[in-house]
């Protein structure tokens, strides 16, 4: 079958997707997460003993969250000697953001096909405004987020769900004509999000929270853009092109393609660059670091700024130029749903008009002690989808 064939079936199965939030459950039930397993974004570690450094400072709180460890210096030692491992989250069908770490206890969002009950995809439980898992520090206040998260506010949102699953192209759409990218902006989404609970249930606390998180819908919609990707591996298409993963671990950036999704295929990461929360912070910004990228290759993100004018305008002075036509020209027809918007990155577009395709990634410190540091901008390197492509074609031939 020739690649283009093979491509439009994939795509067809992509379009046949219709994502709903239907439940929260614990990383060790949803997943069947292990005890002394972590789970982290992008590509496996060359040695998972030694994880980039805000993975690691994640790492570390997920140790004593846990109660595997007692203090830092033990939970580093567990991960250095290999009691505590480190395994890439996509191989379990989780994504998980920046350098959040999956542990056990880890409520997870869990994401259905309405067309095919059976496909699942998972991503990190948002925990509210304030210090998050995700930012990779050593901030100890994150523990007292995750308490909340796994224990109140699963148990409330839980009881969402008797009602049915919600419509995740709903929230979606609802955010993109509120101005929302879907990545770097998902205010319009969560709060369309946040409408829809409150007359499920009335719970003063959650309510708050979703009105100061306007990121909350981000998790929901990694899961719903990985669900919809995995639909194009399935396919079965050795020959298909397109790109079904785009993540970095902090120290690699990796791409998956459908017609071989079981093999990352990676370089050294650059990091992200962006506006600033504090233009004076010396902090160095980590090479890319989570799985969100899976947003973009989906055709939302860095493929809605068009239609995003206030993400727009805070990345203009990292836009390359031409960004507008050039990056439509390395995604697929629109998905039918987002007419407005491009549709899935396709390696072989890329190679063919030599443009890197961009993906709005947060950028948080190298140090893993800094955190956040602000908005980010990613343009991933047209070389890797070089080898993509050539690896592809020796496991077609």
């Amino acid at each position: 079958m020739r690649a283009a064939d093979a491509n439009a079936l994939a795509l067809s199965r992509v379009h046949a997707v219709r994502p709903q939030w239907c439940g929260v459950m614990a990383a060790r039930e949803a997943v069947r997460l292990p005890p002394f397993t972590l789970l982290h974004a992008g590509p496996p570690f060359d040695d998972p003993r030694k994880p980039s450094a805000p993975v690691l400072s994640s790492a570390v709180l997920c140790c004593l969250y846990e109660g595997w460890a007692n203090e830092e210096a033990h939970a580093e030692r567990m991960i250095e000697q290999g009691e505590v491992r480190l395994e890439s989250a996509q191989s379990y069908g989780v994504l998980t953001p920046l350098a959040a770490v999956v542990s056990p206890r880890t409520t997870l969002v869990e994401v259905a096909d309405k067309n095919d009950p059976a496909a699942r995809a998972w991503s990190l439980l948002g925990s509210g405004a304030g210090p998050q898992i995700r930012f990779g520090s050593r901030d100890m206040r994150i523990l007292e987020r995750m308490q909340w998260r796994d224990t109140m506010l699963a148990s409330v949102l839980d009881t969402t769900f008797s009602s049915g699953p919600l419509d995740l192209f709903a929230l979606a759409q609802a955010g993109l004509d509120d101005g929302d990218d879907l990545h770097a902006r998902t205010t319009g989404a969560t709060a369309a999000l946040r409408a829809q609970l409150a007359s499920r249930v009335d719970h003063a606390e959650v309510d708050s929270m979703l009105a100061k998180t306007p990121l909350f819908f981000l998790t929901l919609w990694m899961a719903a853009c990985a669900l919809m990707l995995s639909a194009a591996a399935r396919a079965g298409q050795k020959e298909s092109t397109l790109v079904v993963a785009l993540a970095g671990n902090g120290e690699r950036v990796g791409i998956r393609l459908a017609g071989a999704p079981s093999r990352w295929v990676t370089t050294i990461a650059r990091a992200p660059e962006g506006p600033r929360i504090d233009p004076h912070q010396p902090a160095h910004a980590a090479p890319l670091t989570g799985d969100s990228g899976i947003i973009d290759a989906a055709g939302f993100g860095a493929q809605a700024l068009a239609f995003a004018p206030e993400p727009a305008q805070a990345f203009e002075a990292y836009l390359p130029a031409g960004w507008r036509d050039r990056q439509a020209c390395v995604h697929t027809e629109s998905h039918p749903a987002f007419g407005r918007l491009p549709g899935v990155l396709d390696a072989a577009r890329v190679v063919r008009e030599g443009v890197a395709p961009m993906a709005a990634i947060a950028m948080i410190g190298a140090d893993g002690r800094a955190g956040l540091l602000g908005r980010g901008l990613y343009t991933a390197p047209p070389e890797l989808f070089v080898r993509a492509l050539n690896g592809l074609s020796g496991e077609s031939a």
